[in-house]
Order: C-alpha cells, then structure tokens, then sequence
C-alpha cells in the first residue's frame, strides 16, 4: 500500500542514546562557556590590579625623580669638590709653611 498522503513523512523517535549524548554535548558546552565567563572575570581583576601597581609605581617614580633634584643641589660636583679640595691643601700648605718659619727662628 502507498501512502494516502505523499507530502506528509512520519518524525521517527530519536534513541535515547542520542538523546542524552546531545544533553551532554550542550552540558559540556554550557560548561565550557562558564568556564570561559569565569576566567575572563579573573583575567579582568588582575589587568585592574596590574594597572593599580603601575600607577602606583610611576608616581613612586616621579616623587624619586623629585627628590633627587632636590637633594642634587645640595651636594656639590666633583668638579667643585677637587677645587675646594685644592683650596683647602694650599691653605693647610701655607699654615704648615708659617708655623715652620715661626717654630723656626
């Protein structure tokens, strides 16, 4: 016998294998998209903690930065220092050449 009705198809019941192999395929990928949602929240606190520290550190740097020219003008150069050093020996040297002349006579 042909069917009455040619455009109509019978839907054939799915196995219960498949059903449950496509259960645990959207199982697993509902997982892995948690998985995914889950990291890149942490991926996003640590990018914010990292951006934290170097803008912490870039302001450490500059007070550095700071502080070094301030503390360079209170130091003299070595330049400066060798003829004050040098000032310094022809005085001692003059004192030295006096005290002789006097212990002298």
């Amino acid at each position: 016998m042909t069917d009455a009705n040619p455009g109509t198809h019978q839907v054939r019941a799915k196995p219960i294998f498949e059903r449950h192999l496509q259960t645990l395929l959207l199982t697993l990928v509902a997982g892995l998209i948690a998985w995914q949602g889950v990291t890149t929240l942490k991926l996003i606190e640590t990018t914010a903690r990292q951006d934290e520290r170097i803008t912490q550190l870039i302001t450490m740097t500059e007070q550095l930065r700071n502080d070094l020219k301030d503390a360079d003008s209170q130091y003299m150069t070595n330049q400066d220092a060798s003829l004050y050093r040098q000032q310094m020996n022809g005085r001692i040297d003059a004192l030295d050449n006096r005290v002789s002349r006097l212990e002298g006579r």
